[in-house]
C-alpha cells in the first residue's frame, strides 16, 4: 500500500501551482492552506522515507512493520530523536490519504485531520508548541465547511494539494524548500519576507565578527529567512534561535521554513509578538542580533516605548538572581516557578531594590526623551547584546539625519559608543525610494571611531539563485566581489577613497551627530569650482544679457515695433 512515489520534476510542479495559484482570488483560506500542505509533506515524506531506509535489508514492508509492536516502537523512538515528531498511523501519510480519500466529498476534512490527529511529540517539548499554534492557526483560518460546500474553489483546492503532494523533498536542482519560499512570495499570499540582497549582507557582516556564535535573536523574524541564510553559514545544532514575529501567517511561515532547513526546534525560540511592545525574550542575552528593521512611521505607540526599558530590566534582574542562586546555592531552577512561597520572597527581594536599580537606567535630562523615540527599541536591543556581541541591522537612511533622532545618535556615539560601521546599500536593489542603510553595533570597542562605507556606486549585481521570473529588484544581489571588498573594508576599517572612511567621534560631534555617509564619504568625481568663480561667471552673464536687452530694445524702436 505505501509504495515510494516516482519523483518528479520539482520546477515543473512548481510553475503547475503557480498557475493554479493564479485562479484563486486571494483569501487567509489559500495562505493558511498552502502553509499546511507543505508542512505535511515535509513530515510525511520525511518519516517515510527514513522508516524505509531502516527496514531495506528487511524481509517486511513498512505496513507490516506499523502493524508489528516491536517496530513501530522502535520507530517512534527514532523519530523523536531524529525528527522530533512522529505520525501513528501508516494511512495518515499524506500519499496514503490522497490515494485513498481524494476522490471522496469530503476529501478536505480528512486531510486536515488526518495529519492533526495522528502526529505525537515528545511532552513539553518546543516541537509540541510550535505544532500546536500552528494546528490551531490553520484550524481558525481555514474554513472547511466554506470549502467543502464551494464546489470551484473546492477542486482548485484539492488540484493544489495534490501539485504540492508530488514535490520530492529531497531534489536538489530546485530544492523543497526553495519551492515553499517562493510560494510563499507569490503575489496572492501575503507574507513578510526579508530580501535576500539584505540577508546576503547581513549574513557575511555577521561571519566577518563572529567566529561561533552561540544564541543568535532576530527581533523581527518576517519568514525568518535571515536567521536560515546564517545557519548556512554555521552549525546550530550546539546554539540557539531567537525570534519574534508579529503577523500570525509569517510567524506560521517561518516555523516551516527552520523546520524544512534542519534547525533543531527545542532550540529554537520563538515568540508571537511585536519587538515595538518589548525587545526582551525569556530574559535571554545573544552572541548576535541581525535583523532589517521594519519602516516605523507614527504607528509606533510612545505609551508602549515608556516601559519598555523597565519590563527588560525586571526580567534580566530577576534571571540573574535566579542564576546566582542555581549556582551558588544548588537551587533546582524549576523551582523557581513552581514554589509560590519561593517565588513571592524573590519578587519581594527585587521590589527592595526597585528604586536603585530604575535610577540607573531612566533617563534624565536631555535623554529624558529617549523614552519617547521610535527607536527605543534598538537601545534595548544593544542591551541584550552579551559584552561581545554584535548587532547588524537593516533600517531607514532618516536615522542617519533626522532632527528628531539627533539626541538619539548622541547616546549611541557620544555617550556610549555603540555604533562601529554604517554602510549606505544603492538604491536599485531596494523597493523604496530612500535605499537603507546597514549598521553595526558593538558594545565594548576598543576605539573611538565609526566606520563609513558608500556602496551607492562603483558596485556590481548578480540574479539571486532560483529567482521569480521577471526584472524585480527583489531579484538582484551585489555580486560576490563586491561584497568580498565590503567585508574586507569592514574587517580591517579601511579608508579608501570615494568608497570608505574611518571618522572620530569628535568629528561626529562637530556635525551636529549627523551620521549620513555623504557627509564623511567625498564621492564626487567632476572638477572642483571655486564658489568666487561661479559668483563672478554669474555677474558676467548678467551684466551681458543686460547689454543684449538694450540691443533688442533699441532695434525694435527702429522698427516701430511695439508690445
Amino acid at each position: 500500500m505505501m509504495n515510494r512515489q516516482k519523483r518528479s520534476s520539482n520546477n515543473t510542479i512548481f510553475r503547475n501551482i503557480r498557475t493554479k495559484l493564479r485562479q484563486a482570488d486571494y483569501s487567509r483560506d489559500v495562505s493558511y492552506l498552502l502553509v499546511f500542505t507543505f508542512l505535511y509533506k515535509y513530515c510525511s515524506d520525511s518519516l517515510k522515507d527514513y522508516f524505509l531506509s531502516a527496514i531495506e535489508d528487511k524481509e517486511i514492508t513498512l505496513d507490516e512493520a506499523f502493524r508489528d509492536s516491536y517496530y513501530r516502537e522502535v520507530f517512534r523512538d527514532d523519530a523523536f530523536h531524529m525528527f522530533g515528531y512522529y505520525i501513528n498511523n501508516p494511512e495518515a501519510y499524506i500519499d496514503e490519504v490522497i490515494n485513498t480519500k481524494y476522490q471522496e466529498r469530503f476529501f478536505l476534512s480528512s486531510f486536515f485531520s488526518s495529519f492533526s490527529k495522528n502526529i505525537e511529540f515528545v511532552p513539553n517539548s518546543n516541537y509540541e508548541k510550535y505544532f500546536k499554534f500552528l494546528f490551531d492557526a490553520f484550524k481558525r483560518e481555514i474554513n472547511i465547511d466554506k470549502l467543502e460546500y464551494d464546489s470551484e474553489h473546492n477542486l482548485l483546492y484539492k488540484d493544489i494539494i495534490y501539485s504540492i503532494s508530488k514535490l520530492d523533498i529531497y531534489e536538489e536542482k530546485f530544492p523543497f524548500s526553495e519551492v515553499f519560499n517562493q510560494i510563499c512570495q507569490f503575489r496572492n499570499i501575503n507574507i513578510d519576507h526579508d530580501p535576500d540582497y539584505v540577508n546576503y549582507i547581513l549574513t557575511e557582516l555577521v561571519c566577518a565578527s563572529k567566529s561561533s556564535p552561540m544564541d543568535v535573536y532576530n527581533p523581527f523574524l518576517n519568514d525568518a529567512s535571515s536567521l536560515v541564510k546564517l545557519s548556512e553559514k554555521f552549525p546550530f545544532s550546539y546554539g540557539k534561535s531567537y525570534g519574534k514575529g508579529y503577523d500570525e501567517i509569517t510567524y506560521c511561515v517561518s516555523i516551516v521554513n527552520m523546520l524544512m532547513h534542519y534547525f533543531d526546534l527545542d532550540n529554537v525560540f520563538l515568540e508571537f509578538g511585536n519587538s515595538i511592545d518589548s525587545v526582551d525574550i525569556n530574559g535571554a542575552s545573544f552572541d548576535v542580533i541581525m535583523s532589517k528593521f521594519p519602516h516605523i512611521g507614527g504607528w509606533s505607540s510612545k505609551a508602549r516605548n515608556k516601559v519598555q526599558n523597565i519590563e527588560l530590566a525586571k526580567r534580566n534582574r530577576r534571571r540573574k538572581l535566579e542564576n546566582v542562586l542555581s549556582k551558588n546555592f544548588k537551587m533546582d531552577e524549576n523551582s523557581f516557578a513552581n514554589d509560590s512561597q519561593l517565588n513571592d520572597a524573590l519578587e519581594n527581594l527585587l521590589e527592595q531594590i526597585d528604586d536603585e536599580f530604575n535610577s540607573q537606567i531612566q533617563f534624565t535630562g536631555e535623554y529624558e526623551s529617549l523614552k519617547d523615540s521610535e527607536y527605543l527599541f534598538l537601545i534595548n536591543l544593544i542591551n541584550c547584546l552579551k559584552n561581545d556581541g554584535v548587532m547588524v541591522v537593516s533600517l531607514s537612511q532618516s536615522f542617519l539625519f533626522k532632527n528628531s533622532l539627533e539626541t538619539l545618535r548622541k547616546y549611541l556615539t557620544y555617550e556610549n559608543n555603540f555604533i562601529d560601521t554604517i554602510i549606505s546599500m544603492p538604491d536599485v536593489l531596494g523597493r523604496y525610494s530612500r535605499p537603507e542603510i546597514i549598521c553595526v553595533f558593538k558594545k565594548n570597542k576598543s576605539d573611538d571611531n565609526v566606520l563609513f562605507i558608500d556602496l551607492s556606486q562603483g558596485f556590481d549585481t548578480k540574479r539571486a539563485h532560483n529567482a521569480l521570473p521577471g526584472a524585480f529588484k527583489r531579484n538582484l544581489l551585489l555580486d560576490d566581489k563586491t561584497v568580498s571588498k565590503l567585508v574586507k573594508t569592514y574587517v580591517n576599517k579601511e579608508i579608501i577613497d570615494r568608497y570608505s572612511n574611518v571618522v572620530k567621534i569628535s568629528d561626529i560631534v562637530r556635525n551636529d551627530f549627523n551620521l549620513s555617509v555623504s557627509r564623511y564619504v567625498d564621492t564626487f568625481e567632476g572638477e572642483f569650482i571655486q564658489l568666487s568663480d561661479l559668483t563672478h561667471e554669474k555677474e558676467e552673464i548678467t551684466s551681458n544679457i543686460k547689454e543684449l536687452n538694450k540691443k533688442i530694445d533699441k532695434m525694435m524702436d527702429e522698427l516701430d515695433i511695439k508690445f
